[in-house]
């Protein structure tokens, strides 16, 4: 006799820190692509305003990082927007990561 399977949908809620998380990561990301389309646009004249939001979108991602290994910690929720945030806000990083050495290259 075969065994009768069970299906269980139970309905899984996001934790806020997995949303947070997305939320920004997805914001780091777009403003590295902002600043870069601006400082191509403007020929690397853009002055300090586009290092402010640089530092602004370095910050996002890391506490983007930061709840997104908090969403991991939280029981009985998806972690579905966790691995999302953490996998956007990790590559947001990697691309700061570039800017600022080339940056610096730059200086030298």
């Amino acid at each position: 006799m075969a065994k009768k399977r069970v299906y269980s949908f139970v309905d899984k809620k996001y934790s806020a820190n997995s949303i947070a998380s997305l939320v920004l990561g997805l914001i780091g990301v777009g403003l590295l692509l902002l600043l870069l389309l601006a400082s191509y646009y403007l020929k690397g004249s853009a002055g300090s305003w586009i290092g402010a939001g640089g530092v602004t979108g370095i910050v996002m991602t890391l506490m983007g990082l930061r709840y997104g290994f908090l969403g991991f910690q939280d029981d009985c929720k998806s972690y579905l927007c966790c691995k999302a945030g953490t996998i956007i806000s990790t590559v947001a990083i990697v691309g700061w990561f570039f800017v600022v050495c080339i940056g610096i290259v730059n200086m030298i």
